[in-house]
């Protein structure tokens, strides 16, 4: 082994190696040992394996995908599919998943929103249960056995053989499988009267993640409470559910009656949200609202989809007396037995035989779609419908745009909220769930059909739940977060105050979270040992090369006693800093450059994922944070400045921050500075990769735009200049995020000339001395004005004696004396009033000081590399302004920031270099045509789950109330202002990139292909390898 690292390092870094894909062989290896493994447990299982040499391979995989977002060529495909014949089938496919390090996703029906069932973008299988369909129906006991593949529609088919009398409460949607549908709540047209699926489950048998057959006696209560409501696939594979069939009347009634709002639809939705939850429990009114053409133009109709659990004589007089504005008539019934309404539901014209419930494919079949859900606790009032009629119609083009709101009350307010997992109970009026459906499969299409469905959802904040922000598990939505960094945001909305037993549950069923529906590989770091062994192995050979710095004093693993310290030390978001957090099996704090070729050779070597950190400052903690075995690079000790004032040019290590660059420069020169971020605890590795946005940034343009060289280590080890890397990854690095091709190991940066004095100024204006009508005026010229002039506009909530209000901080740096900035400001911008004592001229290395953390401090702080203070949480976001945001807008905005209260934004205005620059120049696209970017921010110290999830759902918030103001598809994003929430590549999912990236996308697709073709290089939001 030793000889052998010995061997593949010396020719490595001589370059006589080719590069290989260890990825794939490592595979190639996990799906051996798995096919290998599953004849050893039961030689019957042959038969229900597909693998991707097998010729009906994909035949089976598409069978159950329901959504074609998830089913392109750059789709991750399983390295097999477990058809399960029999129960032994899925019991040998978990316990050799599970030896083999190989995840595995369960699949019944298929209907999940997300992919989830089926995709993965680690080593994985998929479980599917389709076979494993028998129902048994006791109408004696009046129970059904029922096992997970089976759909609605085989189980109403099959109750409905043995009776008429006789129902189960669950999904409209009949194609919907067992399994899935019913651990995650079962949400159908009979809750009012009967509670969810999970509410009339009396017994379930699973297999655990050993492998072994429980029912409700052996696995106990707390994992039967979990698996329904939690969602099964978190703690085991759900065999069968027994269940407690329901009694229906012979006949019921429903009813289907359409409105426009011509015809008075809104008057109606208000009485609707007034009585459709306290209404008789026997009868659920689901509305639907729709956009239709109307002639030339579009309105919205809605549909008053019923359903009354007996005749229609007694209905109408009920719908008279309580919901008189529908104005229900005798000719809009239909009396049918419960069986027929299941058809009813689905759209089915009268008359369809029944034996289309046993029909498993939904139609159409291959669609492309997206869903979010809301829960409404108070009627939304009249203003806010025809707001939303109006956002409905705005964002629907070629496409299905529809919602579907249903009622809660009766049974649902009776059942306590944490009687089962599912917590959404009593105090809801309804439930929303959003549907965007279409079928031109282009990224273009796809991108704007999933905006607009966003766009609507955040047109809905100010009426829906908040804190959290609940949604319906079953209706799965990435939007609203992951298991990311042990994030338990998604969950607070899924599960409410549920989340806690929910996780003492999981703890306890699977400690090893091998049943995990996130990007990770839990089984292989449980036996990291091995692979830090290795890959510790590996690095030590490395000091061959280079005796005089051997990379031992350089290496932290966890059983170091400084592990922590060093990976703290540049931690600079708390939320990334908990117990739960995953940690690295090592950190390399690179001493020398050949310790960055050494750490990317011997982690590609090992299979293992690298992070990059230089400064720290990353705000989804994506540079030191992973959900796979993975080492973090630390590059902060090389941080070495060398400044060349002749040829007005400096070379600098990634490691360094800007304070560091800043004070070096001005030790050489008075004259000299360079344009780069405020915060000068920020290193330069990723600041510059990212853009590098600054406050000369009219004058110069960005960091990136005054980048002329750059050392980087690439995938195979290899030190590349700008020559011998080439103009394409030169390109790429400078704006599009080099952690996607490389590590930077230094800079070589065109020096920019700066007057020896320039002025700064901090004007505060509040509400009441005039802000909105600046604000106003600053929109119109602060992206116009001279170039050299740069003010910040930061909004923020301030307390006034006993009131609040919105003061706003006006933040100049002009590159020239107070003098000439007073008649130029007064001239130009007269609102703000500047007056020459607002006015303090100094050096530019002075005003980085000042611009930061005010005047009067001493130059040597921008040597200090630790932010103040240290560690705190945070959460960001970021958007890009084209028109000027009306006085009715910028009023909204204030009132919406005194309700949430902590937040503050920083609006940096455009124009100048940034307009003269082409977006393609570099990866980095925001130029022309942008009046101003902004930052939103929000900081809090409490450390509880409840503080987190509040501070992320305010900022959240206050970032969907800016939705009609800022650009759209896409809606465009800062790439060094990390946010999460926009989307991460899981799936090859492009529609982050295209926030960050716009047209530049197909380009960085390309250098990243070309220079990193089997993807070492990832994490998150790093530019996919797309399979073509």
């Amino acid at each position: 082994m030793k000889l052998l690292y010995t061997n593949v390092l010396l020719f490595t870094f001589l370059f006589l190696i080719f590069a290989s894909n260890e990825s794939s062989a490592s595979n190639s290896s996990a799906i051996d040992n798995f096919l290998q493994c599953l004849p050893s447990q039961l030689n019957s299982i042959s038969k229900a394996v597909y693998t991707p040499t097998n010729s009906s391979f994909l035949d089976v995989l598409h069978n159950y995908i329901r959504d074609s977002r998830f089913n392109t060529s750059t789709t991750p495909k399983p390295l097999a599919i477990v058809t399960a014949l029999d129960v032994s089938h899925v019991q040998a496919t978990v316990i050799c998943a599970k030896t083999s390090g190989i995840e595995i996703r369960i699949r019944s029906g298929g209907h999940d929103f997300e992919g989830f069932s089926y995709v993965a973008n680690v080593a994985f299988v998929i479980l599917d249960m389709f076979n494993l369909r028998s129902i048994d129906v006791d109408i004696p006991s009046e129970t059904a056995s029922v096992q997970a593949g089976a759909t609605m529609g085989e189980l109403y088919y099959k109750i409905a053989q043995k009776s008429n009398v006789h129902a189960f409460p669950a999904g409209v949607c009949f194609t919907l499988g067992a399994g899935g549908h019913i651990s995650g709540g079962g949400y159908g047209n009979m809750l009012r009267q009967f509670g969810l699926s999970i509410d009339n489950i009396i017994d379930a048998q699973v297999v655990d993640a050993n492998g072994r057959i429980l029912d409700r006696t052996s696995m106990g209560e707390d994992l039967f409470w979990a698996i329904r409501g939690g969602g099964g696939a978190s703690f085991c594979v759900i065999l069968s559910w027994k269940i407690k069939l329901v009694r229906v009347p012979e006949i019921v009634t429903v009813f289907n009656v359409q409105k426009t709002l011509q015809q008075g639809a809104t008057d109606i939705v208000l009485q609707w949200q007034q009585v459709s939850s306290t209404i008789d429990k026997k009868l659920f009114i689901r509305a639907q609202p729709q956009v239709i053409q109307q002639g030339s133009t579009k309105t919205v109709q809605v549909s008053f989809i019923g359903q009354y659990l007996g005749r229609a004589n007694e209905l109408l007089p009920l719908m008279k007396k309580s919901f008189p504005r529908l104005g229900l008539q005798a000719r809009d019934c239909l009396e049918m037995p419960w069986i027929r309404t299941t058809l009813f539901w689905n759209g089915n014209p009268s008359g369809t035989p029944l034996e289309v419930l046993l029909d498993r494919s939904p139609s159409p079949s291959n669609s492309l779609a997206k869903h979010k859900s809301d829960y409404v606790k108070t009627p939304i009032p009249r203003a806010g419908l025809e707001a939303i009629w109006k956002k409905m119609i705005e964002v629907q083009s070629n496409n299905i745009l529809l919602m579907q709101w249903n009622p809660y009350g009766g049974r649902m307010s009776e059942i306590p909220g944490n009687a089962t997992a599912f917590p959404h109970r009593a105090g809801n009026l309804y439930k929303m769930q959003y549907l965007a459906l279409w079928s031109d499969d282009s990224a273009e299409a796809i991108n704007k059909n999933i905006q607009s469905l966003r766009d609507l959802h955040a047109t809905f904040t100010p009426y829906v739940s908040k804190n959290p922000r609940e949604t319906f598990l079953n209706y799965r939505d990435i939007d609203i977060g992951t298991n990311m960094d042990g994030s338990l945001d998604f969950a607070m909305d899924f599960f409410k105050d549920n989340v806690k037993r929910l996780l003492q549950v999981k703890a306890k069923v699977d400690p090893s979270n091998f049943f995990s529906s996130k990007s990770s590989n839990i089984v292989r770091a449980a036996s990291s040992s091995t692979i830090i062994d290795d890959f510790l192995d590996c690095l030590h050979y490395s000091s061959i090369l280079n005796p005089s710095l051997p990379i031992s004093s350089a290496i932290y693993t966890r059983n170091n006693p400084s592990f922590l310290q060093a990976l703290q030390a540049y931690i600079r978001e708390s939320r990334f800093n908990t117990s739960s957090t995953p940690k690295p099996l090592a950190i390399v704090t690179a001493l020398d450059v050949s310790h960055v070729q050494a750490t990317v050779i011997c982690a590609k070597e090992n299979g293992l994922q690298v992070r990059i950190r230089s400064g720290g400052h990353d705000y989804e903690g994506l540079s030191y944070v992973a959900h796979v075995p993975f080492v973090v690079l630390d590059m902060f000790n090389l941080r070495s400045i060398d400044i060349d004032i002749p040829k007005e040019t400096a070379r600098v290590q990634a490691g360094a921050t800007l304070g560091e660059l800043y004070y070096k420069i001005a030790e050489k020169s008075k004259v000299h500075g360079f344009p780069a971020g405020v915060c000068f605890t920020v290193g330069v590795g990723g600041h510059f990769s990212g853009g590098g946005y600054g406050n000369m940034l009219r004058k110069y343009g960005l960091s990136i735009d005054n980048i002329i060289d750059a050392q980087v280590v690439d995938v195979n080890g290899r030190i590349l200049n700008r020559k011998s890397m080439g103009e394409d990854l030169f390109w790429a690095i400078r704006g599009g995020g080099a952690a996607s091709f490389c590590v930077v190991i230094s800079w070589k940066i065109k020096l920019v000339r700066v007057p020896k004095i320039v002025t700064r100024f901090d004007v505060p204006r509040t509400l009441e001395e005039g802000a909105t009508d600046i604000v106003l005026q600053w929109q119109q010229v602060s992206s116009t004005i001279d170039k050299n002039l740069f003010i910040r506009m930061q909004p923020m909530v301030y307390k006034q004696e006993c009131n609040k209000t919105i003061r706003i901080s006006f933040s100049g740096l002009y590159l020239g004396r107070a003098k000439s900035l007073v008649s130029l400001v007064n001239k130009r911008f007269p609102l703000l009033r500047l007056k020459a004592e607002d006015l303090t001229e100094m050096s530019w290395v002075e005003s980085t000081v000042s611009y930061f953390i005010g005047n009067g401090n001493p130059l040597e702080v921008l040597l200090e590399r630790t932010p103040t203070p240290p560690h705190s949480y945070w959460k960001h976001k970021s958007d890009y302004v084209k028109t000027p945001i009306p006085r009715a807008g910028l009023e909204m905005l204030w009132k919406k920031m005194i309700e949430l209260e902590n937040i503050f934004l920083q609006w940096n205005p455009y124009g100048g270099r940034m307009s003269e620059i082409q977006k393609n120049a570099t990866a980095f696209p925001h130029r022309a045509g942008n009046i101003f970017k902004m930052q939103y921010l929000t900081n809090w110290v409490d450390d509880s789950a409840e503080a987190t999830s509040r501070n992320i759902e305010s900022i959240r918030d206050l970032y969907a109330t800016f939705t009609p103001f800022v650009s759209r598809n896409p809606r465009e994003a800062y790439l060094n202002y990390r946010d999460i929430d926009i989307g991460t590549n899981k799936n090859g999912s492009l529609e982050f990139a295209m926030d960050f990236f716009k047209g530049n996308v197909k380009r960085l697709l390309q250098v990243k292909a070309k220079v990193d073709p089997d993807n070492f290089f990832r994490y998150e939001q790093s530019i996919p390898v797309l399979v073509t």
